[in-house]
């Protein structure tokens, strides 16, 4: 990796004088005079828990303000949502990490930039990350049930979708952003981000950037792995940069807006000391709005955008395969009251060209597109709350086979239509003032991805050969769910259990054949023969319980205890072959421990996860062992003696993994698990300040 990747290795010193300059900037800032919190850092407390929201019509989970600002070093999308209800992460090491949920991962969760899709190659393969990084998000949802529908029918899973303020619906008035600074030793990290918003009260611009240096991450002291190097895990280092510019109008009732954005991504993979990933991305944003319409149609709003995806694996500095991915999408929403509820409907076009070109040709070019329509009613009534959802699409996907690129496994040009049908309705009774019970029923169906149809050949990033199956179905799933939630004053606890049967599960299924680079069949006691592993439709089941919970335990003068939990467990069979789907999170308890003082915080928590023995018999990691961690984290609110009242900010000082104890992610698939443990002991800090 040193020859390949030179730049982004930083010695620990730097790291160290960048975290001793945010904790003194944050001291020095607090000092300066008696201070008063502004409303305006966040509308989600710091000590709040992640908790399920679950109501009808609503997002399921939400992570904004404070919460969202004290995970935004994460660096990928996985990181940031990794350990709220439900969410777990692929983890191929820091730099490739896709959020699973409910153990559904890949195209069985949608991630979405504000309304529409994001385009990029994360869910073809565990080495691509998204292009999303934390740095630029000011909000993110997951949504599931009904609202759901809203972006997509396949994703059973949920719609992850990320938010930022590029393109303005309302007025702006003044300057209004944020800054902040944040470090990190375990890696050496080092991240920033700026935000700008400026306006006039009809015309607003937007300004924001980022930028996150990484160096290899350092391993926990049991550690003994191949990928240990001089106590660090090699190739685990990483360069991002980004920004946006948006433009808007922003009238009484009309708003219209644009936006152009572009990230990079420079990072190198655990799996191979050799290869470096050369990440871009480049999106054009369109949005408008009409408001307070008269007539049956009050609202609408159109969204549109363009983007030019580009993924580059660098062997030893020379360009060895580049993933392209193409594409716009287009949706337009309108709103309506009618039958007593409050409508959402109208429709969502999407077309995208894949391509996989080089050494790692895995895959031909395929051509994807996909129309849907889709309605979504929620309503009020006493005690009763209700959403009810339907969508259909129209999803073609077609191969060009051996084409130009010359790869005769690829065979004829051939494509696959299907039109997927989903339905969902939820309903919330509170049968008293502190107790509610949720329930909700889905039917989703979900076209096969181009992937799943047309692979074939051998894949770095699994470390097997992928046969797709071009005469794959249309993969459906119903899920029933049920949830208490109970909240008195401060004191809140949701419990929510699910079960979801699919008729045509499809899944990356390891079998008992290997495979040469060029496809033919050998035995697997030949050097260098690979495992193959197919896309192949079976019944399964997933069942699972997700607990959040928060209760005061100590209250006096200024000072507060509370103590907090999250837990999650979900077991999935493929009963096809009578065992374990892959790549499925243990149960996990985080319990913590929070102090309040003004504007004083302190946690104390213990993420923990029962050894994982339910694994399919082609795992070559087999079980994945349990563990107990510890973090530590003290944040300071403060007013800045500089601004005029008119800046607020927040520090925070956290010591992660604090007994440096190994642990493995058994979300992760099998070839990567044992070479990327969990970082080892840690000190992070960070600054933000909001003007």
């Amino acid at each position: 990796m040193a020859n390949a990747f030179p730049k982004i290795h930083h010695p620990a010193d730097p790291a160290m004088r960048t975290l001793a300059a945010l904790m003194l900037l944050g001291a020095l800032a607090s000092a300066g005079v008696q201070m008063a919190w502004a409303d305006d850092l966040g509308a989600v407390s710091i000590t709040a828990p992640p908790e399920v929201i679950g109501l009808p019509g609503e997002p399921t989970q939400v992570l904004e303000g404070p919460a969202l600002f004290e995970k935004q070093d994460a660096g990928t999308l996985g990181a940031l949502l990794d350990g709220l209800p439900g969410v777990s992460a692929t983890w191929y090491g820091p730099n490739s990490n896709r959020p699973v949920i409910r153990g559904l991962d890949a195209h069985r969760v949608g991630i979405f930039t504000n309304g529409l899709p994001a385009l990029d190659a994360s869910a073809v393969s565990y080495d691509h990350n998204a292009p999303i990084n934390p740095l630029s998000l000011n909000k993110v949802e997951i949504l599931r049930g009904p609202q759901a529908l809203l972006y997509s029918g396949g994703a059973a899973g949920g719609i992850i979708k990320t938010e930022s303020d590029a393109i303005a619906m309302q007025p702006v008035h003044g300057v209004t952003g944020r800054v902040q600074t944040q470090g990190n030793t375990g890696a050496g990290e080092t991240s920033g981000a700026v935000s700008v918003d400026a306006g006039n009260g009809l015309y607003a611009l937007h300004l924001d950037g980022f930028l996150q240096n990484a160096g290899n991450y350092r391993a926990p002291g049991g550690f003994s792995g191949a990928s240990l190097v001089d106590g660090k895990i090699q190739n685990s280092a990483s360069r991002q940069r980004g920004g946006t510019l948006g433009l808007s109008y922003t009238g009484a009732d009309t708003s219209l807006g644009v936006s152009i954005g572009q990230s990079r991504d420079i990072y190198g993979v655990v799996i191979d000391p050799v290869t470096t990933i050369d990440m871009r991305s480049t999106t054009i944003n369109l949005k408008a709005q009409q408001r307070n319409r008269p007539g049956f149609v009050r609202h609408i709003t159109l969204e549109a955008n363009h983007t030019n995806y580009a993924h580059q694996e660098l062997d030893n500095g020379t360009p060895a395969t580049t993933f392209l991915n193409k594409g716009n999408s287009f949706r337009i929403a309108l709103e309506s009251a009618a039958l007593g509820l409050d409508w959402t409907y109208g429709l969502q076009y999407s077309q995208f060209d894949f391509s996989a070109l080089g050494d790692e040709s895995f895959l031909p070019q395929t051509h994807t597109r996909n129309l849907g329509g889709f309605a979504v009613g929620k309503g009020v009534n006493g005690a009763w709350s209700y959403s009810i959802g339907g969508r259909a699409e129209r999803v073609r996907v077609a191969s060009d086979g051996a084409g130009d690129l010359g790869v005769a496994r690829f065979g004829a040009p051939s494509a696959h239509q299907s039109t997927p049908l989903s339905v969902s309705l939820s309903a919330a009774y509170q049968f008293h003032p502190e107790w509610s019970v949720v329930g909700q029923l889905s039917h989703n169906e979900r076209a096969p991805a181009f992937d799943e149809l047309y692979a074939n050949g051998p894949h770095d990033a699994t470390g097997a050969y992928e046969l797709g199956d071009p005469n794959l179905k249309t993969e459906r799933s119903n899920t029933v769910e049920a949830g208490l939630k109970w909240q008195r004053a401060a004191a809140k606890f949701s419990a929510t259990a699910y079960l979801s049967d699919y008729q045509n599960y499809i899944g990356l299924l390891g079998t008992s054949l290997c495979r040469d680079g060029a496809g033919d069949l050998q035995a697997c006691s030949t050097p260098d023969a690979l495992p193959q592993y197919n896309y192949s439709g079976v019944r399964a089941r997933f069942s699972g319980l997700e607990l959040s919970g928060l209760w005061p335990v100590f209250s006096r003068d200024s000072h507060a205890v509370d103590f907090r939990v999250v837990a999650n467990t979900v077991r999935a069979e493929n009963l096809t072959q009578g065992e374990p789907l892959p790549r499925i999170a243990p149960l996990t308890v985080t319990p913590a421990l929070i102090w309040r003082h003004d504007l004083w915080t302190a946690q104390l928590e213990a993420p923990m996860a029962t050894r994982q023995t339910r694994v399919p018999a082609h795992d070559a990691a087999g079980a994945t062992p349990g563990y107990v961690l510890v973090n530590m984290k003290l944040t300071r609110q403060f007013t800045p003696p500089f601004g005029g009242g008119n800046v607020a900010g927040q520090w925070y000082v956290s010591l992660n993994n604090l007994t440096d104890r190994t642990a493995y992610v058994a979300s992760s698939i099998d070839s990567m698990r044992l070479l990327a443990p969990k970082p080892g002991r840690s000190l992070a800090a960070g600054v933000q300040l909001l003007f």
